[in-house]
């Protein structure tokens, strides 16, 4: 009975709007969203999973001096309870292993984001909200929102002439030695955002995770712009991609409608990671 009643204690405080003195001081958080967002909102995980990682894909800001937790996937129950926490952040696709064993920890929010329909952007959104009033920053929460709508309204603006034009998205995926390539599915929260800014997605039908693996082949369909995105490190495979014929007899390559996003721009993020995409895209089709 009483871990029942411990759980129901925590779902209930996570139901009610913190207030600032009350609200959660100790955070962890398991994914790499949950830490760019609370830095949105001001705030410092106590503890967090796969820094490492986050510093190769993310190129949000993160705070530092937090404790490493292990990895996203299997994060360490004994380092996170060491930590002591007061709330612990975790999406749902991760927590199915754990999740019994973190309520014993700490209240657990879950984030739910990739719903099995509807928008990812606007789980996003969703789960940064639940997160902002969980800490007790509901107001600036709001605001951050505020400059992503900004955000989106200016760089929608700068692409007004391409307004209505096809863009796909697609990052390298596979290995060097057997490339393959993720193309954005419509239910994404990228081909949201592309749709957000005046453009149409390039890429056809939904998956769980807003992407589906293809061949270089595949890449014929593409109609209208292309963006590459991925992060220096990937260099040497893309190139290893786009130097073969196939791809140079790609019909979007030879109308030079290709693009490649500047920096490292993670498609999977909160709000701040959707505005630098949006700010990095725009500005790339308007060269």
């Amino acid at each position: 009975m009483k871990p029942f009643l411990t759980a129901l204690c925590a779902a209930a405080l996570l139901a009610v709007p913190a207030t600032a003195s009350a609200a959660p001081k100790r955070v962890i958080a398991i994914e790499w969203d949950t830490v760019e967002n609370l830095h949105m909102l001001g705030m410092a995980p106590v503890g967090a999973a796969d820094m490492k990682g986050y510093d190769t894909w993310v190129a949000a800001p993160r705070p530092k001096g937090m404790k490493d937790v292990g990895s996203r996937q299997s994060p360490s129950i004994e380092r996170i309870a060491a930590l002591k926490p007061d709330l612990i952040v975790v999406p749902d696709y991760r927590s199915t292993k754990n999740l019994e064993q973190l309520k014993r920890i700490a209240p657990v929010l879950v984030t739910h984001p990739y719903p099995s329909s509807g928008s990812q952007f606007n789980a996003m959104v969703t789960d940064f909200r639940r997160l902002a009033v969980a800490v007790g920053r509901k107001d600036r929460g709001e605001r951050v929102l505020q400059d992503l709508s900004n955000s989106l309204a200016r760089a929608k603006k700068k692409l007004r002439s391409k307004a209505g034009q096809q863009v796909a998205i697609a990052t390298p995926g596979g290995t060097s030695s057997a490339p393959a390539i993720r193309m954005f599915s419509q239910n994404s929260q990228t081909a949201d955002v592309v749709r957000r800014l005046g453009l149409k997605d390039g890429w056809t039908g939904n998956a769980r995770y807003g992407f589906s693996t293809v061949g270089l082949e595949a890449l014929s369909r593409v109609n209208g712009w292309l963006a590459f995105v991925y992060p220096p490190q990937f260099e040497r495979q893309v190139s290893g991609i786009t130097k073969t014929s196939a791809y140079k007899r790609l019909p979007v390559v030879k109308a030079k409608r290709v693009r490649t996003l500047g920096g490292t721009t993670w498609l999977f993020g909160g709000p701040r990671s959707t505005m630098l995409f949006a700010d990095r895209l725009a500005a790339s089709l308007s060269r």
